[in-house]
């Protein structure tokens, strides 16, 4: 490679990264947009991700910890450091929207196959056997490729929540941070 294509290889690299740093940070919800400091479990985490050696991470902890924020945060950080996998955010409201009739087939393949796919406040509302099923075939497709998934979730045991299959597929060799602190939410 002469010294001009590896000057233009470079300049494409830093382009894709600002461009795909750019869709993260505008999908990034505004109130979810400030400095702060990240737990330094969930940095490693980052770190091993631009590795393609992560696991799942697993947030848990009470309303307002910080939960939402770390995950938005170290896959922001992951996206400005090189991370070039295809990343997919899902609120407990996308969620459900996804498997709500008539299911949106395509999401859920977007789910399965992204390189990293967060499933934020999982487990915020009551799951019903159908929520289970639907979520199962995420997580195992997941799980049996080996691509990461992020969860936020501020019930006591996902094994209850979840069932059997689904939270032992997650807890298959996890980063698991359990955020604490009073609600973030109350300060402002």
């Amino acid at each position: 490679m002469t010294e001009y294509e590896a000057e233009a290889t470079a300049e494409w690299h830093a382009e894709r990264r600002a461009h795909r740093l750019s869709l993260i940070q505008k999908q990034r919800p505004a109130l979810l947009r400030h400095a702060g400091e990240l737990h330094p479990e969930i940095t490693a985490w980052g770190e091993r991700l631009l590795k393609r050696e992560s696991g799942n991470l697993l947030l848990g902890g009470p309303t307002g910890s910080g939960k939402s924020w770390s995950a938005w945060e170290v896959l922001e950080r992951a996206v400005a450091a090189g991370y070039d996998g295809r990343i997919i955010f899902a609120s407990s409201a996308e969620w459900r929207d996804t498997i709500s009739p008539p299911v949106d087939r395509d999401r859920l393949r977007q789910m399965r196959e992204a390189d990293v796919a967060v499933f934020d406040d999982l487990g915020s509302g009551r799951i019903g056997e159908w929520e289970k099923e639907c979520l199962l075939g995420v997580v195992d497709e997941r799980w049996s490729n080996a691509r990461p998934i992020v969860i936020t979730f501020n019930v006591q045991s996902l094994r209850t929540t979840l069932g059997e299959r689904i939270s032992s597929r997650l807890a298959d060799n996890p980063t698991s941070v359990a955020l604490t602190g009073e609600d973030r939410r109350r300060a402002r």
